[in-house]
């Protein structure tokens, strides 16, 4: 079935969980409950996973480093029934009213644009989502997931783990954060795709000996800053590419990346509509079902139908008029020597209306006139940051991404 680091699981090793399940009656009855799942074991998760998926259950991931009580208020926001905090024989009630036969993966948007949505796929869903994902994958089944994600994210347990599954491969999931053991398990499958966050591939692109290439690496949840990008190429035999959201899961793959916004095909089960053409870029719009989703990223399409993503439509910066795509300036800055990393954001201006600032880490002191500078020989003028704040380390979440709105408060 799966590895978890060094251990492996079999069918049999899921069937005896599954008798320890049968033992506990919440879990037993879960047909009729949503139940919240804190745990630090992979293997106990996806055992969850599994079992309340095949009762019809709804399950609630939440990321096994949560405190009990952020892990209470989290499974509260999901209207959770029980919340499973490291203990699966002590659940935590919260709620008794209300039976829920919605049988369904509940999962949390990742609240960088604002307050976390709760987000509900029907397990039918996710199905459909799996024969699409490993269509437009286009890897074999002798070509090995290693899942360096968590897997209580969509991209870690569905496009790394279950699709992987799905395709009659054996994934095998890190939960070994030190990036020395991860270059050590690439080593012992050399036919490989790596699932990862930006930061992570980053790093391990950093520590990969000179001789050495991963076979191929998957990277998703923000674009890659062109240096990280070419650096990844470098070191890698094949990059690919997803984009999704929290409704609709993966939406596009690129199985081949030429260029780092180029996020890929469209999955065949779902109908998007963007802009035609770099020029004239309109946000994504996603169709699936009855369904329709406004992305709030703004993207376009090729000549070859390739789907490119800009930028997050709330995160661009308008100044007097003129659009400014953060990710465009942070690249500039980027590749100023002795810049660690960037993140560019906007405030209020009373006379342009929007203003362009940055936060950066760099190796040494770096006097910001000569980063303004620099900027001034690559960018437009209104592209150009009139504030610098260097820090210490640019914080991103696991996945990369940053709040570019909550900058904004922050440094006002």
């Amino acid at each position: 079935m799966f590895y978890v680091n060094d251990t492996y699981y079999s069918h049999q090793d899921l069937d005896e969980q599954f008798k320890v399940f049968d033992q506990l009656d919440y879990l037993k009855e879960c047909d009729r409950h949503r139940i919240a799942v804190c745990h630090e074991d992979a293997f106990i998760l996806l055992a969850l996973y599994f079992y309340i998926k095949k009762k019809g259950g709804s399950v609630a991931p939440i990321h096994a480093k949560h405190p009990l009580g952020a892990a209470i208020r989290t499974a509260e926001h999901t209207k959770s029934h029980y919340l499973i905090h490291h203990d699966i024989e002590s659940p935590i009630q919260l709620k008794k009213e209300g039976d829920d036969h919605s049988g369904s993966l509940i999962q949390l948007s990742s609240g960088t644009t604002g307050e976390p949505k709760c987000i509900e796929r029907s397990w039918a869903s996710i199905d459909r989502e799996l024969e699409n994902y490993n269509v437009k994958l286009s890897i074999n089944m002798v070509t090995t997931s290693i899942v360096a994600c968590p897997v209580n994210h969509s991209y870690g347990l569905i496009s790394g783990v279950l699709a992987a599954m799905k395709r009659g491969s054996v994934p095998v999931i890190i939960t070994n954060p030190n990036p020395k053991y991860i270059v050590k398990k690439l080593k012992e499958y050399p036919v490989h795709i790596l699932y990862a966050a930006p930061t992570l591939l980053y790093t391990l692109s950093r520590l990969l000996p000179i001789e050495e290439r991963f076979y191929a690496v998957m990277t998703s949840g923000t674009l890659l800053p062109d240096a990280w990008f070419r650096l990844l190429q470098k070191k890698s035999q094949r990059v690919l590419q997803q984009y999704g959201c929290s409704e609709a899961g993966c939406v596009s793959v690129n199985a081949n990346v030429s260029e780092a916004n180029a996020i890929g095909k469209v999955l065949s089960h779902l109908d998007v509509t963007s802009g035609q053409g770099k020029e004239n870029p309109e946000e994504i719009v996603i169709k699936i079902d009855k369904q329709t989703i406004q992305t709030k990223d703004l993207g376009y399409f090729d000549e070859q139908g390739t789907l490119h993503f800009l930028e997050r439509i709330d995160e661009m910066i308008n100044v007097a008029g003129l659009n400014v795509y953060p990710h465009e300036v942070e690249n500039i800055i980027r590749s100023y020597k002795g810049i660690q990393d960037t993140v560019v954001f906007k405030k209020r201006d009373d006379y342009a209306g929007e203003r362009v600032c940055a936060l950066y880490s760099s190796d040494e002191e770096i006097d910001p006139i000569n980063l303004r500078q620099w900027c001034q020989h690559n960018l437009a003028p209104y592209q150009v940051p009139v504030e610098w704040v260097r820090v210490k380390k640019v914080d991103r979440m696991a996945n990369g991404k940053v709040s570019r709105k909550k900058l904004g408060g922050v440094y006002a």
